[in-house]
């Protein structure tokens, strides 16, 4: 098997497709919780983000300082997949468990759904960790009192909500679906 000229210049491992669609297995949503490997930072949040909505080339566009060798990492790990042909989901939708009377293709729940199985202190957590990060320092430390000002589950999941459409607006569809990932992620 040769290595692609795309492959060879991302300094990715062979076997390694960019062009491929790839989700994260068992082991990567474990790895997610338990955090056991010395994943770098750059893996860690390619790990954390990569679902078969694009392809790997699209998701190391997504994160800064992450390339090849950290998709490479991920695969050689076990903790991603290739995803089967077409197995692309809808931005900002989330696949749930399937049950083996459904259709080959998982459900699909909007972020608002996925949004109602976290609890206020994961939201409240992952909202503040990536508020400063994502908006900047001045309209970060807004979010932040806005967070704070929430008096329970349902108003910060309409805060996690507002947090997502102010990303994708203002930077655009793949940072939104970068954000909506993060915060609905397995604890």
């Amino acid at each position: 098997m040769t290595e692609s000229p795309a492959t060879a210049a991302a300094g990715t491992a062979p076997g390694v497709r960019l062009a491929a669609h790839y989700n994260k297995t068992e082991a990567g949503r474990a790895e997610i919780r338990n955090r056991a490997l010395p994943l770098s930072r750059p893996a860690r949040n390619l790990l954390l983000i990569v679902d078969a909505s694009r392809s790997g080339a699209g998701w190391l566009a997504m994160v800064q300082g992450c390339v090849g060798p950290e998709l490479a990492a991920l695969v050689e790990h076990g903790l991603v997949a290739e995803a089967a042909a077409g197995a692309g989901s809808a931005p900002l939708a989330v696949a749930t468990a399937a049950t083996p009377a459904a259709s080959t293709a998982p459900p699909r729940m909007s972020l608002a759904q996925a949004l109602e199985s976290r609890s206020y202190k994961v939201l409240y957590d992952r909202i503040t960790a990536e508020a400063r990060p994502r908006l900047g320092l001045i309209k970060g430390y807004k979010m932040i009192l806005e967070v704070e000002r929430c008096s329970g589950p349902a108003d910060i999941r309409a805060l996690a909500q507002r947090f997502v459409d102010l990303v994708r607006d203002t930077q655009g569809d793949p940072a939104g679906m970068a954000l909506a990932q993060v915060l609905i992620a397995p604890e």
